[in-house]
């Protein structure tokens, strides 16, 4: 009875702030930095229209490992971001990337909070780590131009009422303007928006975790000793009119949008099958190797060509970008000219063609024959 009272508890104070507000030049009052709920229903960003877009029972570990809500607005000089979670004995991250050109790639490799995750589709310039019981969440930015360099940032406002067993806990932070946005050429109008991901990982590092919001497109871990790519996210437009300052008197939801909109089935990333339209025998100085991939998701590879000793011979082109064909199925078009790096035709025999997803989730063989 007491499980089904705290559901029924929590249900009522997700859905129970039903007035709304939008940005305004100063929230300080009303948006307080302790924990317990002050954003409304526009400023949800995992619920449209009504519908919750994050089930808060989608953890591999259940409801006390479980991600339920992220929140956002901000005024002239702050931006305020909320994560509703429950974290028994684990972590709870928020990642915060803005700028196209650096970012985490792979947390193994980071300084510091080392898990195992990587990064496909957005890597985090900024991020928020706290672990159960702790009430003062640290945050952390990526050392500008690099991905595994993050320094602690003094003096940003945070607060957690993560604690054991807690299943309406929250970790909220208060950033200003300019250490997100922070010069010239890292200002507001060269990069208008920003993407929010949040995951519960394992304590320990070199682990990864059960739940992430939005919904992780590859899913994510039963075993947290298994690497999880990353790769949703929650996009939100700050500057629409491009004037360099926040937009004022918005909805935060209604500036919100997915990488892949949530909720979704969780999908490993697969390869149908390999074409080879004219076969997997070719005569290089009649005609070059083609070959094409079928997958059944928007990921790109690139393939790489061996010989049976594992020697690394060659890249073959791609002759096409990845293309739509059906749902759950995409097709990339590569081609080999037989030769090696040196641009000399390799000895004739069979050779291994590695198909390697760009996200790091899969690594596919097919072996050919070149005769002369």
């Amino acid at each position: 009875m007491l499980t089904i009272f705290k559901r029924k508890y929590a249900f009522l104070l997700f859905f129970g702030s039903n007035f709304y507000a939008e940005t305004g030049i100063d929230l300080s009052e009303r948006i307080i930095i302790d924990g317990i709920n002050d954003f409304t229903i526009d400023e949800y960003v995992l619920y449209d229209s009504g519908v919750l877009l994050e089930s808060p029972y989608d953890s591999y570990w259940g409801e006390y490992n479980d991600i339920k809500q992220m929140k956002i607005t901000w005024d002239e000089s702050y931006i305020y971001i909320a994560v509703d979670a429950c974290s028994h004995n684990n972590n709870l991250l928020l990642f915060i990337d803005i700028f196209d050109d650096y970012g985490i790639e792979d947390m193994n490799q980071l300084n510091a909070w080392q898990r195992a995750f990587k990064f496909y589709n957005i890597n985090p310039d900024f991020f928020i780590g706290n672990w159960d019981t702790n009430d003062t969440p640290q945050f952390w930015k990526i050392e500008e131009g690099g991905s595994i360099q993050a320094n602690l940032v003094p003096n940003v406002e945070t607060f957690s009422t993560i604690n054991t067993g807690n299943l309406l806990g929250s970790m909220e932070i208060k950033v200003p303007w300019e250490i997100l946005f922070y010069n010239d050429a890292r200002s507001l109008q060269q990069f208008p928006s920003i993407k929010l991901l949040s995951v519960i990982t394992s304590s320990d590092d070199f682990q990864s975790g059960p739940d992430s919001a939005p919904d992780n497109i590859g899913g994510m871990a039963n075993d947290t000793g298994k690497m999880v790519i990353l790769d949703n996210y929650a996009k939100i437009l700050i500057d629409e009119n491009g004037d360099g300052a926040p937009d004022m008197n918005v909805s935060p939801q209604k500036r919100t949008s997915f990488y892949k909109k949530p909720p979704l089935t969780p999908q490993a990333l697969l390869v149908h099958e390999v074409k080879f339209p004219n076969g997997k025998t070719f005569i290089p100085s009649e005609k070059k190797l083609e070959f094409e991939l079928f997958t059944n998701r928007n990921v790109n590879y690139n393939v790489e060509v061996f010989n049976l000793n594992g020697d690394y011979i060659n890249m073959a082109d791609k002759k096409s970008n990845i293309e739509y064909i059906e749902e759950n199925k995409y097709k990339i078009s590569f081609e080999w000219n037989g030769k090696n790096q040196s641009d000399s035709i390799v000895p004739f025999g069979v050779y291994i063609l590695c198909f390697i997803a760009d996200s790091g989730e899969l690594r596919h063989n097919e072996a050919i024959v070149l005769i002369k």
